[in-house]
């Protein structure tokens, strides 16, 4: 008697291999490239984020500082000026004199160092707050240095690649970029702008 199976040719099992090897590895390459995009969009949203991140810190900062005290022209990576946010740890927005005025309470400094963190630190005002015209301005600090040497210094923001602080008036612009990069991605760089009205 006759068997109803037939068998397999040689040629006939390589072909399967074939399209079972070619559909193994098109499964095998969408996974890579999902994995490899799923990276690339958390490389992004983490440079948007931080750049985000900073210049709303910027903005807590320099909007309470006044136009005419900001250092230097231009400030790149580095910038200090007169502000009227009380000291940290202080509660309060500001205080103002019998007379309606504001007080000027500190010089804040704000700074990126090579690896990309931004950093802000404060010297209180000698003699107190005190009205504007009654600040001497001869007596700010001249560097950078001032704030970079205090141990109170605060991390404002990572992966910042650089920043510009420019005034216009009382229109104070910054303008930053912020970079990151995963393992086997170009690196990601976001910019961003805004202007702030100040004192």
């Amino acid at each position: 008697m006759k068997s109803g199976r037939r068998a397999v040719s040689l040629v006939e099992a390589l072909v399967a291999l074939a399209v079972f090897g070619l559909i193994t590895s098109l499964i095998a390459g969408v996974f890579v490239l999902s994995h490899r995009y799923t990276r690339v969009f958390q490389q992004v949203s983490r440079v948007q984020r931080e750049a985000a991140h900073c210049m709303q810190a910027f903005q807590a900062e320099l909007t309470r500082g006044h136009s005419q005290t900001y250092q230097p022209v231009p400030a790149v990576n580095e910038t200090w000026f007169l502000s009227s946010r009380p000291l940290e740890g202080q509660p309060g927005l500001g205080e103002f004199a019998d007379n309606g005025q504001l007080l000027w309470q500190k010089w804040v400094g704000i700074w990126r160092q090579p690896d990309g963190l931004v950093w802000r630190s404060e010297l209180p005002l000698s003699g107190g707050a005190r009205p504007f015209l009654l600040v001497d301005l001869d007596d700010q600090p001249s560097s950078l240095m001032a704030f970079s040497t205090l141990s109170s210094r605060r991390r404002l923001a990572s992966a910042v690649r650089r920043f510009q602080v420019s005034v216009d008036s009382r229109i104070v612009t910054v303008e930053l970029e912020s970079e990151t990069s995963n393992s086997g991605n170009p690196s990601t760089r976001y910019h961003m702008t805004s202007s702030f009205l100040v004192p």
